[in-house]
């Protein structure tokens, strides 16, 4: 019987060295320093410095990146965030946790929803059934079925008085009572009193709201306001230069429009630090070309991830061939 090819990511740098060979079963970006790697074959997930070295040991079901000091991990399906010398800063105590954003995580505790800042301390405590994220500093909550606002205090700005509730923006959320939404402002108070059948939150200065069976757009004062025109994805350009897709295959063009390296790639993704990946076609394999087109480096992998800090993930079979390493 054949057996599987043994697939494993290594590390390498701009000149398409390995800095750290393929030894993992999983890996992600480096951040802040260390990346979560998967080391066997098994769940257990640990970090590895920039030298390959595993510093926190694969203990945790489930770890994510670091993020202001902090990761978020899981053992014994509890999530919890650890400092990076793997100590806990707060223990795996939730059901459920939320990186943390603006200095606040989401947490939930059997079948409640609460908040806590970076220290683990509570500003609200897991007693509500639902809650949304921190929108223009307030976020929805629900107890019992009622809906309502808590600012970043974890303070109630708003009572739960309402049916349900949406996001705040443009100084506005939607609301429902008595079976018909409207909008509230941050004082809880209606600057569009409910009138409709469904109502979404603003996006770009528009809302679309469901009035008598039809979708209309409103303002922020109630008023209807034409459809918004479909605005086409907006462009990005990483060192200057863009994928485009002429005649089915891709190449990329500069800021002028120019297109600067010939459509030849059946995927091209967007340039990063200098780098870009692309394959010419199903069945090939992952490479990087420069912000020339040319290949500075022969490697090709069987999946890679974007240079960040002159650092690339890259995937491989088990015994790399001089094909995929360059000495």
């Amino acid at each position: 019987m054949k057996k599987d090819k043994t697939l494993l990511w290594g590390y390498i740098d701009t000149t398409g060295r390995y800095i750290i060979t393929p030894q993992f079963h999983e890996a992600h970006d480096f951040s802040e320093g260390l990346a979560v790697v998967r080391p066997t074959d098994d769940y257990p997930k640990g970090y590895i410095d920039m030298n390959g070295r595993i510093v926190i040991g694969p203990v945790f079901q489930s770890a994510d990146s670091f993020r202001d000091g902090l990761a978020r991990v899981m053992i014994d399906n509890k999530w919890g965030f650890i400092n990076h010398d793997g100590s806990f800063a707060i223990e795996p105590a939730f059901d459920q946790a939320s990186d943390f954003c603006d200095g606040l995580s989401m947490v939930k505790v059997g079948s409640r929803y609460g908040y806590i800042a970076s220290d683990g301390s509570y500003i609200a405590r897991p007693e509500y059934t639902f809650a949304g994220e921190f929108h223009e500093g307030l976020a929805w909550v629900s107890l019992e079925g009622r809906y309502g606002f808590i600012d970043r205090e974890g303070t109630v700005a708003i009572k739960t008085i309402f049916d349900a509730a949406g996001d705040f923006s443009s100084g506005l959320a939607p609301v429902m009572s008595g079976g018909l939404y409207g909008y509230i402002d941050h004082q809880g108070e209606y600057a569009i009193p409910p009138r409709f059948d469904f109502a979404e939150s603003f996006k770009d200065g528009s809302a679309r709201v469901k009035a008598e069976g039809k979708w209309i757009y409103i303002a922020p004062d109630g008023s209807p306001v034409p459809e918004p025109e479909s605005t086409p994805a907006r462009i990005m350009y990483h060192d200057g230069l863009t994928p485009v897709c002429i005649d089915g295959r891709y190449g990329y063009a500069d800021e002028s429009g120019h297109t600067v390296i010939e459509p030849k790639f059946s995927i091209a993704e967007p340039f990063r630090e200098g780098f870009a990946l692309v394959k010419t076609g199903p069945k090939s394999k992952w490479a990087f070309i420069d912000t020339g087109g040319r290949y500075p480096f022969k490697g090709r992998y069987l999946q890679a991830g974007n240079f960040n800090n002159g650092i690339a993930r890259v995937l491989v079979e088990a015994s790399p061939s001089e094909e995929n390493v360059d000495q």
